[in-house]
């Protein structure tokens, strides 16, 4: 009997360890502080583990003050399983305490409601940490309602989205007043992105300018004119251009330049940098009916010399009338009834880098209805700067007697399109080359300039 009693007893107390071990067990570990970016809130942190079995019950986790038993935070953790670890973050302002103090805390979990108040485990239940609050933690902002939120200057907080969402209005298309005030309000918006691209064009876009220009053999000192340098010398202020007149007078003389560039190709190395029309008189130029080219238009023209020589006669005249109907259009503002008979002037301003460029001068005699060639020479220059400049000099008619204004306007358009291209490619002229060994015919007269 007392056998049985005794196994009993001492398998009752070696089932305790058992059951105890069945219980869940919470632990608190690894406990630490920060503080948010603005030092507005603290932060205590710690891992809960459930070092025991698994629990059945929710837990309350309670951050207290030591000193007063304040509680500043608490949260639940839900049942844990054996072995399981969570992680637990409490947060509560700093403004609870004032700056640079030293305060204590203790955090507590599940106490009387997984373990017992009293049970042998519940020491790890507890966790102490010690925080300095910092001295420039600011003061919670206060918070105001979207309605009430105003600008310091008194206007709406979000001005934008107002403005946005007031645009959201459904439009009626068969309203017929709505229609109108949509097409009203589109008009005004392109004719006030056509006002601002002209008035941003005024104040960037430069205005054409022709300068003033002198060719670098206008200022060399006068020759004797009874000599060969002489008498080639007085022949260059005669020359306009390079083309050639298509009607040839017997014994008569005709001088023209040339612009190449040093390996003798025509107009090689030179640039179209401006170009000028106007009307003249007996007195010279009339300066109220003067058109500058644009920009664009010498691009257009300069990009036809360079490529003039694989281009066809057709194909150059074919690419310089658009240039051509530009400068006829801007000329035709200039002109009326009174002014519209007097003969056009067109100035080219040309560019070349010195070394890389020549000029020559050729002069004809009409003999036996075909030019023949007389002289060539290069002139004796003064060049001061890196560039040589050079000008030709056009004349187109002006309205002719019978000619309907109409007729004259179409027939302009045309002839600075032929004037562009003859400038661009003179037509060859048909001419002997002069003999040797006299250049120039020495009984010629002396030019009176």
């Amino acid at each position: 009997m007392f056998r049985a009693i005794g196994f009993f007893l001492f398998m009752l107390f070696m089932s305790v360890p058992l059951v105890a071990q069945d219980a869940p067990d919470y632990s608190i570990r690894n406990i630490r502080s920060r503080f948010s970016d603005s030092n507005r809130q603290a932060v205590v942190e710690f891992e809960v583990w459930n070092v025991g079995g698994a629990a059945d019950a929710t837990a309350t986790v309670t951050l207290n003050v030591i000193a007063t038993g304040q509680q500043v935070a608490t949260d639940i953790v839900q049942p844990l399983k054996a072995q399981e670890i969570v992680t637990v973050t409490l947060t509560f302002p700093t403004s609870l305490f004032a700056p640079n103090t030293f305060e204590s805390f203790r955090a507590a979990i599940g106490v009387g409601e997984v373990e017992p108040t009293g049970g042998p485990d519940i020491q790890d239940n507890f966790a102490q940490i010690s925080l300095t609050f910092p001295e420039n933690a600011a003061p919670p902002e206060a918070t105001e309602s979207p309605e009430d939120a105003e600008s310091p200057s008194g206007a709406p907080k979000d001005i934008l989205t107002e403005f946005i969402e007031s645009l959201n209005i459904r439009l009626d298309f068969n309203d017929p007043a709505q229609v109108a005030l949509l097409a009203g309000i589109i008009g005004a918006v392109i004719i006030l992105l056509l006002l601002i691209v002209l008035i941003v064009r005024t104040i960037f876009q430069r205005p054409p300018d022709f300068g003033s220009w002198q060719p670098p053999y206008a200022n060399m000192p006068l020759l004797d004119p009874n000599t060969l340098s002489g008498r080639r010398q007085q022949w260059q202020v005669h020359a306009q251009n390079g083309s050639l007149p298509a009607i040839c007078t017997e014994d008569a003389f005709h001088v023209r330049k040339l612009v190449s560039g040093v390996d003798g190709k025509y107009f090689g190395g030179w640039q179209v940098i401006a170009l000028r029309l106007n009307q003249y008189d007996m007195y010279g130029r009339i300066s109220r009916s003067q058109i500058l080219a644009s920009k664009r238009v010498v691009k257009q023209i300069g990009a036809v010399a360079r490529r003039s020589g694989k281009l066809t006669p057709d194909q150059i005249k074919r690419r310089l009338r658009p240039a051509g109907k530009r400068l006829a259009g801007q000329l035709r503002r200039k002109l009326n009834e009174r002014n519209v008979m007097l003969p056009l002037a067109m100035d080219v301003r040309l560019r070349g880098r010195h070394g890389e460029v020549r000029i020559w001068f050729e002069l004809y005699q009409g003999q036996r209805g075909a030019w023949t060639l007389v002289d060539q020479w290069e002139p004796e220059m003064a060049v001061i700067g890196k560039m040589i400049y050079e000008g030709y000099t056009y004349t187109v008619y002006g309205q002719r007697p019978g000619e309907t204004f109409k007729g004259f306007r179409q027939r302009l358009q045309d002839d600075i399109t032929t004037v562009l291209a003859e400038m661009v490619s003179p037509a060859p002229a048909v001419v002997n080359p002069p003999p040797d060994d006299q250049p120039t015919n020495p009984h010629m007269k002396q030019v009176q300039l």
